[in-house]
C-alpha cells in the first residue's frame, strides 16, 4: 500500500510540475509552488529529488527517452522509407498535444530553455536514431546525403512541436489542430531533407 501511495504522489508531482511551469514559467516556478501544487510537503518533494533542476531533468530525459523509443519502434515497422515514420511520428505529437495540453506545453517550453540539452546515453541514443532515419532517407531518396543530423533532428522533433503550438496559440487566426497539419508538415519536411545544401 506505501507503495501505491508514493507512486500516487510521484505521478502528482510530476503533474504539478508541469502545470506550474506551463502557468508561471521556468524560472518563476518554485519547489514550494509545485509541493503546494501536489499536495505534498516541501520536505517529501525534497527527499525525492535534490531540487527543482532535477525533477524537471527527470520529466525531460523521461519525455526523450519515449520519443526515441517511439521512434525506433516506427523504424522498425518501416525500414526502408521515411515517409510513414514522419506521418505517424507527427500524427502521434498532434494526438499529444490535443489530449495531453499542459505536457506539450510542458515539453514545448524545455525545447527553448538553455538548461535542458541531452547528456551521455540519452545523446548517443538519439544520434543513433537521428542516424538510422538519414540511412533510410538516403537510400530510399527521400534524404539528400547533405542533409545533416542536427537538420534532421530539428525538423522531425523541434519544427513538428514548434508548429503544433504555433498553431494552437492562434496568432494569426483561430486554426484547428487536424490533419491538414500533418500533411503540411510531412510535405514540407520532406522537401527540406532532399535539398541539396
Amino acid at each position: 500500500m506505501a507503495r501505491k501511495i508514493d507512486e500516487d504522489k510521484l505521478l502528482r508531482i510530476k503533474n504539478a510540475t508541469m502545470k506550474t511551469i506551463v502557468d508561471c514559467g521556468i524560472e518563476k516556478t518554485t519547489i514550494a509552488m509545485i509541493a503546494k501544487s501536489a499536495k505534498v510537503s516541501g520536505g517529501y518533494l525534497y527527499r525525492t529529488y535534490s531540487g527543482k533542476q532535477a525533477l524537471i531533468d527527470e520529466l525531460y530525459f523521461d519525455k526523450v527517452s519515449s520519443l526515441n523509443s517511439e521512434l525506433s519502434f516506427l523504424i522498425g515497422l518501416n525500414p526502408t522509407s521515411i515517409t510513414s515514420i514522419l506521418e505517424t511520428f507527427i500524427q502521434n505529437r498532434l494526438l499529444f498535444a490535443l489530449n495531453e495540453p499542459i505536457a506539450s506545453k510542458f515539453f514545448y517550453q524545455l525545447l527553448h530553455n538553455d538548461n535542458f540539452t541531452l547528456t551521455g546515453e540519452i545523446k548517443k541514443e538519439t544520434i543513433d536514431i537521428i542516424e538510422n532515419i538519414k540511412q533510410i532517407g538516403v537510400q530510399s531518396g527521400e534524404i539528400s546525403k547533405s542533409t545533416n543530423l542536427t537538420q534532421i533532428h530539428y525538423h522531425i522533433l523541434v519544427y513538428v512541436v514548434d508548429y503544433i503550438q504555433f498553431i494552437r496559440s492562434n496568432f494569426f487566426e483561430n486554426q484547428e489542430l487536424n490533419t491538414t497539419v500533418i500533411d503540411y508538415l510531412v510535405i514540407n519536411i520532406l522537401s527540406i531533407f532532399k535539398k541539396d545544401n
